[in-house]
């Protein structure tokens, strides 16, 4: 879907981290935290737009804002940087199955939005999956609206370089006036740390936080 340049090992300042966790069955490790969304959910209310799909925005733009989240290893072992990455999830279908549906990444989200609503809708139309496993430009979403949930694991395939960031969200819960939803991060761990965990979950948080401007945009 878009280009991508391939990093010197050598010079790469995370080479001896990513090498550490070569070595590992799976290098993948998980996070999760609750974030507020009081302010964010009444205002996908106020607009009449989809939550899953406004959450679905911006948690892609935090995720493009962090380099290490556009970080993905090839087939070769090579470590890519793509300039930008687009969000995929899995989407119901109405005999209980699912199916992934993919979501061609754009700034801003009003320009986003009347696309990702025909995707979203042809998707839940569809059956079967479509795994798209080669396109490594790509965010995984989860939505699990169900279960406000304390801990989850993604499955992960025996020798396999499962590189690419993996976000699940679950059921909001409102108490004492604030309504917060659990957000589950996956990451390779010879891609991105705690650190840039932190990152992605306090800039996220900001956004949650004021949502006026991404609204506008």
């Amino acid at each position: 879907m878009n280009g991508f340049d391939v990093l010197d090992a050598e010079q790469w300042k995370r080479k001896a981290l990513f090498r550490f966790y070569e070595t590992y069955d799976d290098p993948t490790w998980d996070i999760l935290a609750d974030v507020r969304i009081s302010r964010f959910y009444d205002m996908t209310r106020r607009e009449g737009s989809s939550f899953f799909l406004a959450f679905l925005h911006a948690a892609a733009s935090v995720c493009n804002g962090i380099e290490e989240f556009r970080l993905r290893i090839g087939p070769a072992g090579e470590v890519r940087r793509y300039p930008v990455v687009h969000p995929g999830s899995t989407v119901l279908h109405d005999d209980g199955t699912f199916g992934f549906a993919y979501f061609p990444y754009k700034e801003r989200f009003s320009e986003w939005l009347p696309d990702a609503r025909a995707t979203l809708e042809a998707a839940k139309r569809e059956s079967g999956i479509d795994p798209r496993e080669d396109d490594l430009a790509r965010l995984y979403f989860t939505p699990v609206p169900w279960i406000n949930f304390r801990g989850f694991r993604h499955p992960q395939r025996r020798g396999h370089r499962q590189s690419i960031p993996m976000i699940i969200f679950g059921k909001h819960v409102e108490a004492a006036g604030e309504r917060t939803m659990p957000v589950g991060l996956t990451l390779h761990h010879g891609l991105a740390d705690g650190y840039h965990a932190g990152l992605f979950f306090s800039r996220l948080q900001a956004l949650l936080d004021d949502p006026d401007a991404h609204f506008a945009g």
